[in-house]
């Protein structure tokens, strides 16, 4: 989503928020649903809704690999909104059933669907357009 030159990055990563500057001590961690800032000159800023996923620095190179990463600006929080609100539908029909594993994993899938909504209506809320 992002490749460039930047002043600094924020994210959360398993220990916490982190701001990542030139010169950072190398580090490999997972990266939480959540926000990412990068801060360009001038405290320009890029803002982005992530899904979970990793999070590496080495060689003053930050590399965050998610499966999922929109622009606050290209979200929109109504459709983010309705797709937590859909969720949670699917989460409240969904039952036991005989294949506890199944529905486990299903229960898991739709939580997961559920937190990425809610991080990107956060996100566009707060930082788009």
């Amino acid at each position: 989503m992002y490749d460039g030159e930047a002043e600094m990055v924020k994210v959360r990563i398993a220990d916490g928020d982190i701001g990542v500057m030139a010169d950072h001590q190398p580090i490999v961690s997972t990266v939480g649903i959540r926000d990412v800032q990068v801060v360009k000159e001038g405290d320009e800023r890029e803002v982005f809704a992530v899904s979970d996923g990793f999070f590496k620095v080495s060689e003053n190179l930050v590399q965050i690999l998610v499966e999922e990463a929109t622009s606050a600006n290209d979200i929109d929080a109504d459709a983010a909104e309705n797709d937590v609100e859909e969720a949670d539908r699917e989460l409240s029909e969904l039952s036991g059933g005989d294949d506890e594993e199944e529905a486990g994993r299903r229960r898991e899938e739709l939580q997961r669907r559920r937190s990425i909504g809610e991080n990107m209506a956060r996100v566009a809320r707060r930082y788009g357009e």
